[in-house]
């Protein structure tokens, strides 16, 4: 539970920064557009929350006019800008996890709490808050104009390395993850670590590696 909310946390408040600072997500259109915040509390319904539209409306206008985010609805990139950006992604990530906390002693009480003493509770408000965030990236990161196409270049490129990892096993495969290799029982477990290899890498590493084994006679390299 604490690793899914780490999870949504993480993800949510660093997907948006990245979003603002790559010019991908500009706050100031969803403050001033009621369609297109109609539109996004629909998506977020729709893929990240049990809430109904209506209600997650509230609570994105209670957080488009948050102190925490009204310093970068109009992020131009400057450096006040950036050092605001920043402070968001603090204050935001702070909240989100405090507010777990507080939400979770304060019904199971403030002794330590391990495994099975206790369930993570996080305020509802708080986890809408933190669907929208999720949504703003999915709308205007995810799922923006020619990114279905990168995206699909970038799963050839994993499933070709994937396949070349496996044709090269383990004598391609890092040190930590060769022997795991070598003493996997049947074909899916070897393949398990194959993927797991994969996914230890950077996105740069991925592509280097790609490169590296894929001969020049072999498939040509998919650039992400």
């Amino acid at each position: 539970q604490v690793m899914d909310w780490a999870d949504d946390v993480a993800y949510s408040v660093h997907d948006v920064e990245d979003g603002i600072h790559g010019g991908y997500i500009t706050l100031r259109r969803v403050v001033d557009d009621a369609e297109e915040r109609a539109a996004l509390c629909a998506d977020v319904a729709a893929v990240y929350s049990d809430e109904s539209p209506d209600d997650l409306a509230e609570v994105l206008a209670d957080l488009l006019v948050d102190p925490a985010l009204t310093p970068v609805l109009d992020y131009d990139g400057s450096h006040r800008a950036q050092a605001a950006l920043k402070a968001m992604t603090s204050v935001l990530t702070g909240r989100f996890v405090s507010a777990a906390v507080a939400a979770t002693q304060e019904r199971f009480g403030p002794a330590p709490l391990r495994r099975y003493a206790a369930d993570l509770v996080v305020p509802r408000e708080v986890r809408a808050q933190c669907a929208l965030l999720k949504g703003l990236a999915l709308r205007y990161v995810m799922r923006r104009p020619g990114a279905e196409a990168w995206y699909e270049r970038q799963r050839q490129l994993l499933t070709e390395l994937v396949h070349a990892l496996l044709d090269r096993a383990p004598e391609a495969l890092d040190p930590v993850f060769a022997p795991l290799w070598r003493e996997a029982p049947d074909d899916a477990a070897r393949l398990r670590v194959v993927i797991d290899q994969v996914a230890s890498l950077t996105d740069p590493a991925a592509v280097a590696w790609h490169q590296r084994l894929h001969s020049r006679s072999g498939p040509k390299p998919v650039e992400p």
